[in-house]
């Protein structure tokens, strides 16, 4: 346990240098989660400013998996999470020139892109002989757009399982003598590698796509040893304890919904005993005390959900956990053992009770009714478990009239937090292709650091405007939180010290941003 025995508190430059696990001297790849701003203050995030202390940051698993599986090929890593060390611009130069990486790869949200190009031109200025490369979510969907518009940018890994495309990108760089040049104007070697999408000159080439990884098992656990662990501390509402990690257990996700970049891609599950084997790693070697599950659906095998939950029983680690489920894909039985086996929250992707909405965005292929949803609701209640429920406001086919109806389903569900987020087509979703095609509404923007669900980017026919939409938002808001019989729950559910300040960064937030 490298921090947590000591009260020795890292500095900045302690935790850069964590950042790297160099092969005989050699930095082979240097992954940057990038920074979305100058400065400390992240809460634009939300759509806001100036919203306090509200944290938020957890490790970026992406590229702490990335970081593993190629350390285990033998090949020199580095991972700076730029936003948890609030890492300038300037900052990043300075490392690169320090330590020499032979490639660069930034991972990139559809929000974070804009920022994300800017970084990647004042590289490729900086160092013209460094092999850029530009992955993650937005990669992932919208790669032929980014590798059109960023010409800084050598490779676009458009691939999801970026695992193995990223080791036969390394693997052909170095039989290239890590030469930037000779690489990439090696046409014939760049279209044999799958999962990427390159340039020649003014024509684009996109590859055969990479494998699906059927056995997770194989994998490394994410280089969690390379990254601040100390300084991640998730929203108010979503954890109890700390030190607290997050992990992905599982791939892909079954359901359709159409706002959704993961809809129906390959579910795969890592087998119970060795999601085990990394939550007692994570004890062992960083205090954890909490995990917090980012699978978009763990719920959705329940033999495998069975089996997991009693194993975790019999490990006794004392220690709590929270999720993400579909409504269809539990049942009271299931609710019961994840209950005793240690969760305390599940998230919820209620989104509407309303059902022509429901079905304009295929939501209603995991929640089956709203009679469905207040069924399982209470049986989670009755578990002991606390929901955190997600809404949204502005859907395809809605007007004004059909959202105060999703409010009034919200507070009728009475989750313990209730998310209200605006509606966001993101680039290669099927319902940002059904926008373009003339359907639902209209995009109001193209700039994409607005693509982060607070912001009005996608109006619907039923709205006037941009502002009849935020004021449908904060009412909602409004409406679920400013309840007497909430506020009285909420007090009554205090437990600790810590509690209490989590209450009061949420609050604060909540009035300062929301309502």
């Amino acid at each position: 346990m490298f921090f947590f025995k000591n009260n020795n508190r890292p500095t900045k430059q302690d935790l850069i240098d964590r950042a790297f696990d160099p092969k005989n001297g050699i930095v082979d790849i240097l992954y940057l989660f990038p920074p979305t701003a100058l400065g400390s203050d992240y809460s634009h995030r939300y759509g806001k400013k100036d919203l306090g202390d509200l944290k938020g940051d957890l490790i970026p698993l992406g590229i702490a998996a990335l970081a593993a599986y190629l350390r285990q090929h033998n090949f020199g890593v580095g991972a700076l999470d730029c936003v948890a060390l609030t890492l300038s611009h300037d900052e990043i130069v300075e490392i690169i020139k320090n330590r020499k990486p032979r490639s660069v790869a930034i991972s990139a949200t559809t929000y974070a892109l804009p920022a994300s190009t800017t970084l990647s031109e004042r590289l490729r200025k900086e160092f013209p002989d460094l092999l850029l490369i530009l992955g993650g979510s937005h990669a992932n969907v919208a790669g032929m757009d980014a590798a059109k518009n960023i010409p800084s940018v050598d490779i676009v890994s458009y691939h999801p399982e970026g695992e193995t495309v990223v080791l036969q990108i390394i693997q052909e760089f170095k039989k290239a003598k890590y030469n930037r040049k000779n690489f990439i104007q090696n046409v014939e070697t760049l279209k044999k590698i799958k999962g990427i999408i390159f340039k020649d000159k003014d024509n684009v080439h996109k590859t055969a796509p990479g494998e699906i990884i059927k056995d997770l098992d194989f994998l490394p656990f994410p280089a969690r040893d390379l990254f601040p662990m100390e300084r991640y501390v998730p929203l108010p509402n979503q954890y109890k304890r700390l030190p607290l990690t997050n992990m992905v257990v599982i791939r892909g996700c079954p359901y359709v919904c159409t706002f959704c970049d993961q809809a129906a891609t390959t579910a795969r599950r890592r087998s119970p005993q060795k999601v085990i084997d990394e939550i007692k790693h994570c004890v062992e070697n960083y205090g954890t005390k909490e995990i917090s599950f980012w699978d978009d659906t763990m719920s959705y095998h329940k033999k495998w959900m069975v089996e997991f939950c009693n194993l975790l029983i019999e490990a006794k680690l004392d220690l709590i956990w929270s999720c993400y489920a579909a409504i269809n894909t539990v049942n009271k039985e299931i609710l019961m053992l994840m209950a005793k086996a240690g969760c305390w929250n599940i998230f919820y992707g209620y989104e509407t009770g309303v059902e022509v909405l429901a079905k304009n965005i295929k939501t209603d292929r995991k929640n089956k009714s709203m009679e469905h949803m207040m069924e399982v609701t209470k049986w989670t209640k009755d578990a002991g478990i606390e929901i955190r429920g997600s809404f949204i406001i502005a859907l395809p086919g809605e007007t004004p009239e059909l959202a105060e109806q999703t409010i009034k389903d919200a507070i009728k569900l009475d989750p313990q937090y209730a998310q209200f987020s605006i509606t966001t087509p993101y680039p290669g979703t099927v319902l940002y292709n059904e926008i373009k095609d003339g359907k639902w509404g209209k995009l109001t923007t193209n700039d994409f650091s607005e693509y982060q669900g607070w912001n009005v980017v996608f109006l619907p026919d039923g709205y006037k405007d941009k502002d009849e939409v935020i004021k449908i938002s904060k009412k909602a808001f409004r409406s679920f939180y400013l309840r007497p019989s909430y506020i009285i729950k909420a007090i009554l559910r205090i437990r600790s010290f810590e509690d209490i300040k989590r209450y009061f960064r949420g609050f604060y937030a909540l009035v300062r941003g929301y309502i």
